[in-house]
């Protein structure tokens, strides 16, 4: 009986070995793409400033935060991220990107922090976030966006922070945001908006912040934002309005209203009567000369009257006195008579006006 060599009796397990040696291998094996920065512990990889055209393809499967501004990335082709799956976060600003096509993002239903701003998108499609149900914030500042289609919300579910400003919006249509559930704040500012549509912000159920200024809304929208039953926040400076009348401001829950900046003139008494939870206001740089106590505020804490042309006269007294009674602090300064130009207010006690209503004050 011939006996096998210690050698000969090793060989056959060869395979077995190289079997193993293979099987225990990295399943994702780093895969970074040149002139880019790959942290394969923190799974992260930047590519930033390099003018790439194109997403990279070779980006490891695994990636979880993926870094791409400032290239020139044009367009965001359907599918464009289907080899990254387990994206949670995606930066892309300054990319030049001017078209998102429909299901751009449909594989990222892990992410939940995408930053589209400055770049030159024009349209929202309806489809063109479909796919990040797990989305939470959404940047497109310092876009062209001109027009949102119907339903380009609708399967961002979990989002709470939508930010559009410094876009070319004029007008926001019925269920523009439709699908936003659990939005909290939306951001218009620095916009050309002129008009709403009544149900703009249909389904907003949620949303308790909203900035829209800097536009050119030239009366306040009454019937839309009482589609907004949460909405504690509104921002509305830097819009050219001249006037709110009675029961203008039809907000429940509202807190804190910003008319700063505008060209108010005439500003109702009645305006705040729906909106009883009112704490703080500001009306400050308008042109207002004279204001009433406002009624239907009683938690009313803050008064912003700084840079309105108001005479400290008489015609004062009622505002002063029921600052008194309701300890809301005043914010101010008297643009006349000459000798009390540009003191905080200090209208007049109540027995000089007395004597001063004997003669035009």
């Amino acid at each position: 009986m011939n006996k096998m060599s210690p050698m000969e009796r090793v060989a056959p397990l060869w395979p077995v070995l190289a079997l193993l040696l293979f099987s225990v291998a990295p399943a994702h094996p780093s895969k970074c793409p040149k002139f880019c920065i790959c942290d394969n512990i923190q799974l992260t990889v930047a590519c930033t400033g390099k003018n790439l055209t194109e997403i990279p393809p070779t980006i490891n499967e695994i990636t979880v935060k993926l870094d791409l501004k400032g290239n020139n990335i044009q367009e965001l082709p359907t599918g464009a991220f289907l080899h990254t799956p387990y994206l949670t976060h995606l930066s892309l600003q300054r990319c030049n990107v001017r078209s998102v096509r429909e299901g751009a993002f449909r594989s990222l239903g892990r992410l939940v922090f995408l930053n589209l701003a400055n770049n030159n998108i024009e349209i929202l499609y309806q489809e063109s976030f479909d796919g990040l149900t797990s989305l939470k914030q959404l940047l497109i500042d310092h876009n062209r966006v001109e027009e949102i289609q119907p339903g380009a919300f609708s399967q961002l579910g979990f989002l709470n922070l939508l930010s559009l400003t410094h876009n070319q919006l004029v007008y926001i249509p019925n269920m523009a945001f439709q699908g936003l559930q659990n939005i909290k704040w939306l951001r218009l500012t620095h916009n050309s908006l002129n008009n709403l549509a009544t149900e703009a912000f249909a389904g907003l159920l949620t949303l308790t912040r909203l900035s829209m200024d800097h536009n050119e809304l030239q009366f306040f929208p009454t019937e839309t934002m009482t589609r907004l039953p949460e909405l504690t926040r509104l921002d509305l400076g830097y819009n050219p309005m001249t006037y709110l009348g009675e029961e203008t401001v039809v907000m429940a829950k509202l807190t804190h209203l910003f008319l700063d900046h505008m060209s108010l003139q005439d500003f109702s008494h009645m305006a705040l009567v729906q909106a009883p939870r009112l704490a703080h206001l500001d009306l400050g740089q308008n042109q207002l000369r004279v204001l009433q106590p406002p009624l239907g505020p009683e938690k009313l804490a803050r008064l912003v009257l700084s840079g309105n042309p108001v005479y400290c006269s008489c015609f004062l007294r009622p505002l002063r006195e029921w600052a008194l009674r309701g300890r809301v602090r005043l914010l101010g300064a008297c643009a006349g008579p000459p000798t009390s130009r540009g003191r905080a207010w200090r209208p007049c006690t109540p027995p000089t006006c007395a004597a001063r209503a004997r003669r035009p004050c």
